[in-house]
């Protein structure tokens, strides 16, 4: 059911994002579907992680706000399934508050993480604050790389790399980590300034960025005991070691932007 706002000040014509909210409880989800409404956003909702899923399928939307306890299909599943086929962006609402529990959902490649009870204009803040990041135009200026003699290729303006001739996708906060450590190769980026990069300081721990090095590092083939693209400096942070060619790096992946 899309949702639309009397508040609604976009020029006519300019592209509103779509969120998907999947929320089993129907005064939360109402509240934050009326408030992503009136900041000029069109929702999907959803009450189970099935229906997600389908909806998900049917039309991808521009970002995914979820919950972790939701009936049938988790939400922690639903994660998975959508990373499987897409790098959109996730933002996590639960009630679950730990930190083992916010670094799960990060290693399942969420984006962000609010607890509830939460502030809906805050949701919408950090939902603006995310779309931001991975607005068309600001990525597409980086042109793809090629390292190790071409067996890494990256391009992050399509949030595409080949590791060995097989194509994969970053998820945006694994582009801005990405971005932020291969512009100062060599160079030593510690974790408060990463988490500053890579999440703008909505995550409250540092913790958070270790797992999103390790997802990249994983997904580019990298291994900590044995590095040859990022280098972890003890106490101190992370360098990007990956020797750059000296040759562009070819197109590689399809045009088309990810959603």
């Amino acid at each position: 059911m899309g949702v639309r706002s009397d508040l609604d000040i976009r020029p006519p014509g300019q592209h509103r994002p779509r969120i998907l909210v999947v929320e089993d409880e129907p005064r939360i989800r109402a509240l934050t579907c009326l408030y992503l409404g009136r900041a000029g956003f069109d929702i999907v909702e959803a009450d189970d992680g099935r229906g997600a899923l389908d909806a998900f399928d049917a039309d991808p939307p521009d970002l995914v706000v979820v919950d972790l306890l939701l009936p049938g299909l988790t939400g922690e599943a639903l994660i998975g399934a959508i990373r499987d086929v897409s790098d959109v962006p996730i933002i996590v609402a639960s009630a679950k508050r730990s930190d083992d529990d916010r670094l799960a959902a990060f290693r399942l490649g969420a984006d962000d993480y609010v607890t509830k009870p939460f502030n809906p204009v805050e949701l919408v803040a950090r939902v603006q604050a995310v779309l931001r990041r991975v607005r068309p135009g600001v990525e597409s200026e980086t042109q793809p790389c090629s390292y190790a003699s071409g067996r890494l290729i990256v391009d992050p303006a399509l949030r595409r790399y080949v590791l060995d001739g097989q194509e994969g996708h970053l998820t945006p906060t694994e582009t801005r980590l990405y971005l932020a450590l291969s512009a100062v190769p060599g160079a030593v980026l510690d974790r408060e300034r990463l988490l500053a990069v890579t999440t703008r300081g909505v995550s409250e721990t540092t913790r958070t960025v270790d797992v999103h090095v390790a997802n990249l590092r994983r997904k580019l083939g990298d291994h900590a005991a044995n590095a040859w693209v990022i280098e972890t400096i003890q106490d101190a942070g992370y360098r990007w070691i990956a020797r750059r060619d000296d040759s562009p790096a070819p197109q590689h992946a399809s045009k088309d932007r990810p959603r």
